[in-house]
């Protein structure tokens, strides 16, 4: 059972950096793109607030949350799952304090059901990662 002194803060805090900054990164890359195809500012906004790009934004969203979670067990070597949880618990203090109102209750809820399994995921990942043979992945 892990114990508070097995966590490395700085391997939290990375992970969690690397979950938020690419999210942000890459629903910026995806709104750039949209501009790009001759789109206009106003239309890419109702594309991205649309139901598909909410859904989208939550996919890319779950994805760098278990990246920053894979990143935060790899770096600790150890209680790989708590530390890609706590990853994932940053998210969610992060969420609610950044919450935007209009956001639809669907989007809301299913963001802050899937963040914990997702960063639970990439600890796991980690952990699989830690207990693999040198030279095999998986």
């Amino acid at each position: 059972m892990p114990k508070l002194s097995d966590i490395k803060i700085k391997a939290v805090i990375l992970g969690a950096v690397v979950d938020n900054a690419g999210t942000i990164l890459l629903m910026t890359i995806l709104a750039a793109l949209l501009v790009k195809s001759g789109l206009t500012e106003d239309e890419v906004m109702l594309r991205m607030k649309s139901n598909d790009g909410l859904l989208l934004g939550l996919i890319l969203g779950m994805g760098c949350t278990v990246g920053g979670a894979l990143l935060a067990g790899v770096m600790a070597k150890e209680a790989e799952i708590l530390h890609g949880a706590l990853v994932a618990a940053i998210g969610m203090v992060l969420s609610i304090v950044f919450h935007e109102s209009g956001d639809p209750l669907w989007f809301q809820i299913a963001g802050f059901v899937a963040i914990l399994p997702a960063g639970v995921f990439g600890g796991y990942l980690a952990k699989k990662r830690h207990a693999s043979p040198p030279g095999q992945v998986g």
